[in-house]
């Protein structure tokens, strides 16, 4: 599989500064989670899902055991069937889930336009969403866009289309018209309404000469995140993945506010599955959550309990453990590390000895179980093996002795404790 320097250079760098995955390449160091991804294809993305169905999943895993990363791992599947992915990164002290509009506002800000090629960077929005989308049917779109053919489909497979919001069409039909004829103030309305923002008088004077007479509100919000499902699969693609990072500390927040919240989530959970057609909503979540959070409540816990994690054989399980991976864990890290050396080679143009830094990723494999026992010291391991390969590459290389290792590991130990980043 073969890597540009610019995203080989991108995936050593994220990995060594902060040993966090890259939002794009993580294929190419991608270890121990092939059966899942190849489960989850087969039963969801490549029928189910296709099909109009909806389902959720809850991914399972320590801080640093490789959510986010599983996570990037799940949108490369859901793009290569021709899903969109909305990747939601919750913040510490903040959830959507105590307001559903929060929740449609999430989605929008979120959803990815995602470019094929390597060199290009992927962006997020809404309304760059259906501006990619257009530029695909159409290309670049120009006034005499409005007569082409495809656009002309597009509009009359739009107009005809069962989408429950009437509203919702008649703002992405006039976000299309005011994209063509470049007409920014019909352009800005529209954008604040769709990404669910709050609109101006102005915007609904402008709104409603578009016949765009709902604003997106708590009570109708799930109608318009259907609306917004509905026309992702009306613009030929097989539907939607929403998945939600970075909930380590959920569990914490208590009180009032964790009732609502779990409430929320668990109609988040019964919409996906009963009215989002060709959705999958995938929340990532650490133990913690499902062994302390998820029995104070019942009906999740109904919703999310699993007599055993998500496999080939048992794929009706809500549960995707990354702790049951098809690799243990030494093998797991001294193969990933295997992977990243090449990677390192085509981002600093260079050639290392592959046996000597083999050898190099097994004696800091070591040293992370030794030094970490919890699953982090994969994180602690990636952030290393990155750190040790740069000093190999700027002086002479070497097998690492016992002592030099301990050392590379008590320098990432101390830059990780320094500050709070994502979970690898």
């Amino acid at each position: 599989m073969s890597i540009s320097p610019s995203l080989a250079r991108h995936i050593i760098e994220n990995l060594g500064t902060s040993g966090t995955p890259p939002a794009r390449g993580v294929q190419h160091f991608n270890v121990g989670n092939r059966s899942l991804l190849d489960a989850l294809d087969e039963y969801y993305f490549s029928s189910y899902l296709q099909n109009g169905g909806g389902a959720y999943k809850i991914v399972v895993g320590d801080y640093g055991s490789g959510k986010s990363h599983f996570l990037y791992c799940l949108q490369d599947l859901a793009w290569s069937q021709e899903f969109a992915v909305a990747k939601v990164d919750l913040s510490p002290v903040e959830t959507p889930y105590n307001d559903q509009r929060l929740v449609y506002a999430a989605v929008a800000r979120n959803l990815i336009w995602h470019e094929k090629e390597q060199e290009i960077s992927d962006e997020k929005g809404l309304t760059r969403f259906l501006e990619g989308t257009l530029t695909r049917f159409v290309g670049h779109p120009v006034l005499e866009t409005l007569t082409h053919p495809n656009y002309t489909g597009l509009v009359d497979t739009l107009e005809k289309a069962a989408i429950d919001s009437l509203a919702y069409k008649r703002a992405i039909l006039g976000y299309f018209d005011a994209l063509i004829r470049r007409h920014e103030a019909r352009l800005d309305s529209i954008t604040r309404w769709l990404m669910g923002e709050t609109t101006s008088p102005d915007d609904t004077k402008i709104l409603r000469g578009l016949g765009v007479t709902e604003k997106i509100t708590r009570p109708n919000a799930f109608r318009m995140l259907r609306s917004l499902v509905q026309t992702i699969r009306e613009l030929s693609y097989n539907g939607l993945v929403l998945l939600f990072d970075e909930v380590d500390r959920m569990a914490s927040i208590g009180g009032k506010a964790e009732r609502l919240a779990t409430d929320n989530l668990r109609e988040v959970i019964d919409r996906t599955r009963d009215d989002l057609p060709g959705s999958m909503f995938v929340y990532a979540v650490p133990p913690q959550f499902i062994n302390e959070t998820v029995p104070r409540y019942d009906a999740l816990r109904q919703r999310v309990q699993a007599f055993g994690p998500f496999s080939r054989t048992n794929s009706f399980s809500p549960q995707i453990n990354l702790e049951r991976l098809d690799v243990d864990e030494n093998v797991l890290m001294l193969t990933i590390g295997e992977k990243l050396i090449p990677i390192f080679e085509t981002a600093f143009n260079t050639d290392l000895d592959h046996q000597t830094q083999r050898a190099n990723a097994e004696i800091l494999a070591n040293a992370a179980t030794d030094m970490f026992l919890d699953v982090s010291h994969r994180r602690l391991f990636v952030k290393s093996f990155v750190t040790a390969l740069a000093q190999q590459n700027a002086g002479d290389e070497h097998t690492l002795g016992e002592a030099e290792a301990n050392a590379i590991m008590r320098g990432q130990v101390a830059e990780l404790s320094a500050g709070e980043t994502p979970p690898y």
